[in-house]
């Protein structure tokens, strides 16, 4: 499938699309607008300690059977009899409300939270179900999930909010991303990212771009019933996010805005000047060269031991950080059309320096129902942000206590220790000096039409662009650590991708007689994609406050490079959901995805997937059994792919080198990748057992998955031998393993007539990964770190066995150690150590995992808290190593408890001055076990008298603590995503509002 092919593909079938949409719009009688009732009422349902509209609230006039259901935002219109009627407001997960309307149009009802939410109107791929007709698994987080945490990234919403999703952050850096696992990792080459889809469209390059404020709910689909409608890109798991959109009644604005101060979570216990001192002279005394602190030590260490200075040189770099947020919507409509339009703005400023984020974002959703029959929409969304991120912060600890970062007369100085490696870090934590600026702009859309062709079949078309331009400046002056007071170098590149995807969707629901309903989907779906990233790194600028703004005026060009990447998707889809009774469910899926990126022959992959539900709660022989409220069993089993491969990677690849010719050096070219047209979709089978259970008229539920996910035809790299003129060839060969079970427990602990609630959420997962095959039938690749039976991410390396000590010399002479070196431990008994010694130490990944949220309601004010915890996670940290701990006499180190003749510790061996090698790796495989207590938040609800003054419909303040407590065993800044020399993790403390208007 070539990229003109697909080009050309898209244009006929957007050409279809158009006449499908258009024609049985134009239709005779399709402008019909029905009549009014002489009397109705409209009004909005809200969240009790939010604020937020409520969805899926059924209302009902009492004693007639009338009923509606709100919208997304809450609202509702119903027809009554007269005024005087009573409305009864009820919805699985809230307390049931009747209110008498005293000749009261206009309403506004404030439910509070009662029970589980098993039964709402629950997003899936292309539709959405009622929860009690779902048979696959499916976790989801409500508006006022999402409402009560004011944070601006997506990825810090999931944590700890869904079984089965592991949320970890790769920095603390402001608007760093993070690594989100559904269900395990799969793959050994390719992503293991879940895919992303808002509001309906699949997108491409994360979701750093998505304010989370403008959220309505987020649904994760996990097992293969509801990921294969989604065929090679579910193979991961989905992410559904779902915007908020307008609604029909008066305009409604809402403002919520947030601001808060930061702080280190930890600092790192670094040698003082004494502690050092010592650490140098026993380093000196190793060696048999130490006589004198006069002869040891500079003549400034000597004077800041005389005078006992000391400097800590963290107190020099974290201080305090601020954080703020602002969010400006405007939502409402008329019986046609509905809009919501958002602005957010969000600042970051680190506890460090030369690091913070910015970002701007708008939303509109406009749906308008042009006919009674035609529906259209957009669905728009621009950002841009900003982010530094400079300073080295390893090196923020290695600089020697004793030495000053400012000269007699106030001036910074370079090289305050006169070490050419040990540089004064404030340098790069100056802007000035160090300008590393990553600018990103975004466009992402999806323009939609809808039209019903009868009552029981409509027809969709999506058309959905995603423009995003990224520029990356770096500038590095010469006092700067990377060039140690050389000429200065700049960089700049532009990574620029533009995606276009056309959906066409058919749906069909009708029931069939009492018993039988039939909902069938069908997707022709077609996306192109297209990269291009273009880069030139310079050196030698004539001056350095033009930054990296004037290339040209270099001296000499290090690098430059350009590249494009363009691939195309075809998709076809059909689903069929039966329903018998209510209470026998089946789900049946299929599709087909084509993609460019494999060779001819290979490109079109079939996954298809089952589902199973029995409703076993409707049974007749169930009706007396008291107490049980839901009762639900589910089996699902079906196969996702993964293509695994960039663009043209079937096709092989040159690579340029010199070589000599005539005398003279010359470039020419050679093959570096060798081409495989035969490489196929990696595929995943998974099997998923689920039972959904709900207690005492939902004031309990729980569902508990056991799930095991087979991974075949692994795109792997297959090592060849040397005389091949290659080193690995890319072939399907290998498979792995993920086991697991998970569990999400609701509960309502506590409601009284004074209007005080007391619920809990939990959510626990366990899964085990395990690689079951290699290529040529091999046990282990100890090149990659793959071993069968063991995780993909399994740690290899050698057993930290204690120090040597001194009544052990001969025996560690007969290694090759002396007392106080680190000590090893010979696995295999053959007297020496070699890299035969090594074994597996454990997994980054967590045995298993935890979250857990308990809310209180008592009158005004509410009151929330979040815990997760990781447990089992063995990390490969620098803290324990040559890092941060290197103990050698040049640099400074944690203050440990190191080995000296006098101090037999058998922790950390002794100080020396040169480096122990790949040894002391050893050091750093630590448990990285964490519970963190994520946020705490208190609001308080202004009361009804107080908002009729200030003419406000709805106004709440709350104080929040994020990551206010961190409780592990490891020693480093954060045993989660600071475990080396990277920025420490930081709590937050804030004070917000939400205002309605």
């Amino acid at each position: 499938m070539s990229f003109a092919y697909a080009v050309r593909s898209l244009a006929r079938s957007a050409g279809i699309a158009f006449l499908l949409l258009v024609l049985p719009a134009i239709a005779p009688g399709s402008g019909a607008v029905a009549g009014q009732a002489p009397a109705s009422v409209r009004g909005t349902v809200v969240d009790m300690s939010s604020g937020d509209g409520i969805s899926a609230v059924r209302v009902e006039v009492a004693e007639t059977g009338r009923a509606s259901i709100t919208r997304p935002n809450g609202a509702f219109e119903i027809e009554v009899p007269n005024l005087q009627a009573t409305l009864v407001f009820s919805r699985i997960g809230y307390e049931r409300q009747e209110v008498a309307l005293e000749g009261r149009g206009e309403i506004r009802v404030e439910l509070a939270r009662s029970s589980v939410e098993l039964d709402e109107l629950v997003v899936v791929g292309y539709g959405a179900q009622l929860r009690r007709d779902l048979t696959g698994a499916v976790s989801s987080i409500t508006r006022a999930d999402i409402a009560e945490l004011p944070i601006y990234s997506l990825d810090n919403v999931l944590q700890g909010m869904a079984a089965g999703v592991e949320v970890s952050a790769n920095g603390f850096r402001p608007g760093q991303s993070s690594t989100i696992r559904i269900r395990g990792s799969r793959s050994l080459l390719a992503s293991n990212d879940p895919l992303f889809v808002v509001d309906g469209v699949p997108i491409e390059g994360g979701v750093g771009d998505l304010n989370p404020q403008e959220i309505e709910s987020i649904e994760i689909l996990k097992d293969a019933s509801s990921t294969a409608i989604y065929g090679s890109r579910g193979a991961n798991g989905v992410i559904l996010v779902t915007t908020q959109r307008g609604f029909e009644g008066p305009t409604r604005i809402r403002y919520s805005g947030s601001f808060g101060v930061q702080e280190a979570t930890r600092r790192i216990a670094m040698m003082d000047a004494q502690r050092y001192a010592e650490m140098k002279r026993q380093a000196e005394m190793h060696q048999g060269t130490y006589t004198t602190d006069e002869a040891l030590f500079e003549p400034f260490e000597l004077r800041a031991l005389e005078q006992g200075l000391s400097i800590d040189w963290q107190d020099l770099i974290y201080g305090s950080g601020a954080q703020q947020d602002h969010q400006l919507s405007i939502t409402g409509g008329s019986e046609r059309t509905s809009l919501s339009f958002s602005g957010g703005y969000t600042s970051h400023e680190a506890i460090a320096p030369n690091n913070d984020y910015t970002r701007y974002s708008a939303r509109v959703n406009l749906d308008h129902r042009a006919t009674d029959r035609l529906n259209l929409g957009v669905s728009g969304l621009l950002s841009q942000s900003i982010a530094h991120q400079g300073g080295s912060f390893s090196n923020v600890v290695r600089v020697n206590p004793m030495a000053s970062p400012w000269d007699d007369e106030g001036n910074l100085v370079f090289l305050p220790a006169g070490d050419p490696f040990q540089e004064n870090p404030l340098f790069d934590f100056d802007r000035q000096n160090h300008l590393d600026e990553r600018r990103r702009s975004r466009l992402l859309a999806n323009v939609f039409g809808e039209v019903q062709l009868r009552d029981d079949l409509s027809f969709r078309v999506n058309f959905a662009p995603d423009v995003s331009f990224a520029r990356r400046g770096l500038f590095r002056g010469s006092q700067t650590i990377a060039n140690a007071l050389g000429p200065a170098d700049a960089r700049v590149e532009h990574d620029n991708t533009r995606s276009f995807l056309l959906e066409q969707i058919a749906s069909f629901d009708r029931r069939f007689g009492d018993r039988h309903q039939l909902q069938a989907t069908g997707l022709y779906s077609f996306q192109l994609y297209t990269r291009e990233e273009n880069a030139t790194h310079v050196r030698g600028l004539p001056y350095e406050h033009q930054g990296f703004h004037n290339l040209g005026t270099a001296a000499e060009t290090l690098d430059r490079s350009s590249r494009l990447r363009e691939w195309a998707l075809e998709s076809y889809m059909l689903r069929f959901n039966y329903s018998y009774a209510d209470r026998y469910i089946a789900t049946l899926t299929g599709r087909v995805d084509g993609s460019s990126r494999l060779a001819e022959g290979n490109q079109y992959g079939f996954f298809p997937s089952a589902a199973f539900a029995w409703r076993v709660i409707d049974e007749p022989f169930m009706r007396d059994v008291e107490g049980l409220s839901e009762l639900k069993l589910r089996l699902s089993y079906g196969v996702t792919g993964n293509t695994a491969i960039q663009p043209y990677q079937t096709q092989g690849g040159l690579s340029r080198v010199p070589y000599s010719f005539g005398g003279q050096g010359v470039f020419g070219f050679q093959n570096s990748d060798i081409a495989n047209p035969r490489l196929q979709w990696e595929s995943t089978a998974q099997l998923n057992v689920g039972i959904d259970v709900a207690l005492i008229e939902n004031r309990v539920s729980a569902s508990l998955d056991l799930y095991q996910a087979d991974t075949d035809n692994l795109l792997m790299a297959r090592a060849l031998p040397a005389t091949s003129g290659y080193s690995s060839i890319i072939e399907n060969v290998g498979s792995t393993r993920n086991r697991g079970i998970e569990l999400a427990l609701s509960s309502v602990n506590l409601t009284t007539r004074q209007g005080l609630t007391w619920s809990t959420d939990l959510n626990f997962s366990a899964n085990r990964n395990e690689i079951v095959s290699l290529y040529g039938g091999l046990q282990s690749d100890p090149g990659n770190g793959w071993f069968i039976g063991q995780p993909i991410n399994a740690h290899f390396d050698y057993m930290f066995d204690g120090i040597w000590q001194l009544d052990e010399a001969d025996e560690a002479a007969s290694f090759g150690f002396q007392p106080g070196d680190i000590k090893l431990r010979d696995v295999n008994g053959d007297g020496r150590i070699s890299s035969d010694d090594r074994v597996i130490l454990g997994s980054p990944d967590p045995s298993w995992t935890l979250g857990m949220t308990n809310r209180i309601q008592a009158g005004r004010l509410d009151l929330s808290a979040s815990i997760y915890t990781a447990q089992g996670v063995m990390v490969n940290s620098g803290a324990y190593g040559a890092s941060l701990n290197p103990l050698r006499a040049r640099y400074n180190s944690r203050d440990v408890d190191f080995w000296t003749p006098e101090n037999p510790s058998n922790s950390y061996p002794r100080p020396q001055y040169e480096n122990r090698g790949a040894f002391q790796n050893a050091l750093n495989y630590r448990d990285g076990s964490y519970l963190r207590v994520r946020n705490v938040t208190l609001g308080y609800r202004v009361p009804d008298n107080a908002l009729q003054q200030l003419r406000l419909g709805g106004a709440r303040l709350h104080l929040t603590a994020q990551n206010p407590f961190t409780f592990t065993s490891f020693e480093g800044y954060d045993p989660e995503g600071a475990t080396g020399g990277n920025m420490p993790n930081y709590r937050t403390f804030m004070v917000g509002v939400d205002v309605n208007f």
